[in-house]
């Protein structure tokens, strides 16, 4: 298997999914720094959990725009109209959460940090098979809509969209990853499996 083949753009969902078991490994296996107290600690987890119901709310919602016409047309209504790329940017929120979730404000700043570094590739290259695709109206629309800061003035939505449900019910499932990361987390914590394994360690 060639370099090529592994790249991060082309399996960018088999390599976040490893990325979430590496981030698991680390908070299972390295405290929080000690600086970080139980006041902190327990804001941390509020406000990931925030961020992760954000990130799940917001992947449904783009999705519900995108199942089933994906790289078939180009899609610039609802949260696609203030910003190009607003999957990755949930994905982000998600990242950020999941660290902050395990109460782990140093994971959720090296979760943001490998965001940073792997996906500008990635929207760089879907960026370029888009303009190939699309042309000049993708030209347009990258003119007008910013890449990673919402521009909320852009805002439209249509007054009905067809979805595809098959697609729809995929993505919900693929949207709860962070919800289910968080509810295993609780369940490591509650039954003390945390203070086991950082002891066999």
């Amino acid at each position: 298997m060639g370099i090529g083949q592994l790249s991060f753009h082309n399996h960018r969902i088999a390599w976040s999914r490893i990325g979430l078991i590496l981030a698991f490994a680390y908070a299972l296996l390295v405290p929080a720094p000690r600086v970080i107290g139980p006041a902190l600690r327990d804001l941390s987890e509020l406000a990931g959990f925030g961020l992760l119901i954000v990130a799940a709310l917001g992947r449904v919602w783009c999705l519900s725009f995108i199942s089933g016409v994906k790289n078939k047309m180009l899609i610039t209504e609802g949260p696609y109209s203030v910003v190009r790329n607003p999957l990755y940017g949930f994905n982000f929120i998600g990242a950020v959460g999941l660290g902050l979730v395990m109460e782990n404000p140093l994971l959720a700043a090296l979760l943001a940090a490998g965001f940073a570094l792997f996906y500008p590739r990635v929207v760089r290259h879907e960026e370029a098979a888009l303009a190939q695709v699309f042309g000049r109206f993708y030209v347009r629309y990258c003119e007008t809509t910013p890449r990673w800061l919402p521009r909320w003035s852009n805002y439209h939505e249509p007054e009905s969209w067809d979805i595809n449900p098959r697609k729809l019910r995929a993505g919900l499932l693929d949207a709860m990853w962070f919800l289910w990361a968080f509810m295993l987390w609780e369940i490591i914590e509650e039954f003390s499996i945390l203070q086991f394994v950082r002891g066999m360690w």
